[in-house]
């Protein structure tokens, strides 16, 4: 019988494959049991050409902005080393600790690191930095939200919108109905994305939203609006939005509810 805060605590995620296992085992390291079922997935995108052109003309840019870790492991993975960065002296900034950890396994330091892991914070933190005039590259998903752009070329900034991955839905298999009719003491989402699929994932297995009893567990404030606004009851979102701290946000709140 497994031991720790979260015994007997059975947690939904909804993770792309490749990012599940980072979550898993931190719900395995406090004694509780991950379903794992990706709702989104990730996928090179048609526009090869354009990114390797972006890259090549780094010098004309002061800034280069990443959103997310695969938004890091898709502008660099399968390329030359970025060596040239001192060359092109563009300044690089990123949204989040896990964004920063992608960033320094392709031996690469950020320069700014908001203290709001949102587009919101990155923003404010931008503000006082750029320049009117100045060219800026934000490589992201497909899925991005336009604050970020709007808010910069509100600036008075030239931005590149790179699209250096694809979002898309997998295939829902009968392992989603099984666990959803199961009904796991909680439900995890780290983005909007999954959200959205899984609203769509209930259909198909005619669940009714209104019917999920699971507490529902996000990561930020964008995708606990996403879920509100599905129909979601929000019971857990962490002060700090990474998976650490939505787990120990779990650990607290299952505390809770033993009294």
């Amino acid at each position: 019988m497994s031991k720790g805060p979260l015994a007997g605590q059975t947690i939904l995620v909804t993770r792309a494959k490749e990012q599940a296992q980072s979550l898993s085992t931190l719900i395995r390291k406090y004694g509780g049991t991950p379903l794992e079922v990706p709702l989104i997935a990730f996928k090179r995108p048609s526009n090869l050409e354009h990114i390797e052109q972006v890259k090549s003309e780094l010098s004309k840019y002061q800034w280069l902005i990443f959103t997310s870790a695969n938004g890091v492991r898709f502008f660099f993975e399968n390329n030359r080393p970025f060596n040239n960065r001192s060359r092109s002296g563009v300044k690089i900034a990123v949204v989040g600790k896990k964004t920063e950890q992608m960033l320094q396994q392709f031996e690469i330091t950020a320069d700014l690191i908001p203290a709001d892991y949102v587009a919101e914070g990155l923003v404010a933190a931008l503000s006082g930095k750029v320049k009117k005039g100045d060219h800026i590259v934000v490589a992201r998903g497909n899925l991005g939200r336009p604050l970020l752009i709007d808010e910069l070329r509100q600036l008075g900034t030239y931005v590149e919108d790179l699209t250096v991955y694809e979002t898309y839905w997998p295939k829902v298999n009968s392992t989603f109905s099984d666990i959803i009719r199961q009904k796991p003491s909680y439900i995890t989402f780290t983005s909007s994305s999954t959200i959205k699929h899984f609203v769509k994932a209930l259909e198909q297995v005619n669940v009714d939203i209104a019917t999920i009893e699971s507490k529902i567990v996000c990561i930020g404030p964008v995708a606990r609006k996403t879920a509100i606004e599905a129909g979601l009851k929000v019971e857990i979102m962490p002060s700090t939005y990474t998976i650490e701290e939505m787990i120990h946000a779990i650990i607290a709140h299952s505390k809770e509810d033993i009294f």
